[in-house]
């Protein structure tokens, strides 16, 4: 077994602080209320210049607001905000999954060294044992500095300086 350079866990640490700071101050419940607050932020991350088609890329896309699906008005393809990502076939609401990478964040920012429990998990979300098991392999795989980051950038709302970035202006 091989041993992390210390500068690795530095930088690791480094990174959950930095994700744990632009955390909204009074919480992702309270400033993402509702599942529809939850979709609406997902799709702002996504498509920031508007919404495109998964499949052909053009922007003639509509929205059915009964079913919560965009439909295509080229290809015909009927896609939500959670296709082809992380939460995609996933039970759980995006505020359910935003409130457990909250959580998840919050943890690893003040416990460095042990990863987030799934009892403890299971227990915060309400759910079964399996469930919490998939559920925190996902946000490992999220959030982690090589992930994909959907999640953090959707609940990652204040803005903080690099601490990096900041040293060397300062040089």
């Amino acid at each position: 077994m091989t041993k992390k350079p210390p500068s690795d866990d530095f930088q690791n640490f480094q990174y959950w602080q930095t994700l744990g700071q632009q955390l909204p101050v009074d919480g992702v419940a309270s400033t993402f209320e509702t599942e529809s607050d939850c979709r609406d932020r997902l799709a702002a991350v996504r498509w920031p210049i508007g919404v495109t088609c998964l499949r052909c890329d053009t922007k003639n896309v509509g929205y059915l607001e009964l079913r919560k699906v965009y439909h295509c008005r080229d290809c015909r393809y009927q896609f939500t905000v959670l296709t082809g990502t992380v939460l995609h076939s996933s039970k759980l609401s995006p505020q359910c999954w935003f409130d457990a990478a909250e959580e998840y964040i919050r943890w690893r920012a003040a416990n460095e060294r042990y990863d987030y429990g799934i009892h403890a998990l299971a227990d915060f979300l309400g759910v079964p044992y399996p469930t919490a098991q998939r559920v925190r392999k996902i946000l490992k795989q999220d959030l982690a500095p090589d992930g994909s980051g959907l999640l953090a950038k959707c609940i990652c709302t204040e803005a903080t300086s690099d601490p990096f970035e900041t040293l060397s202006e300062n040089l």
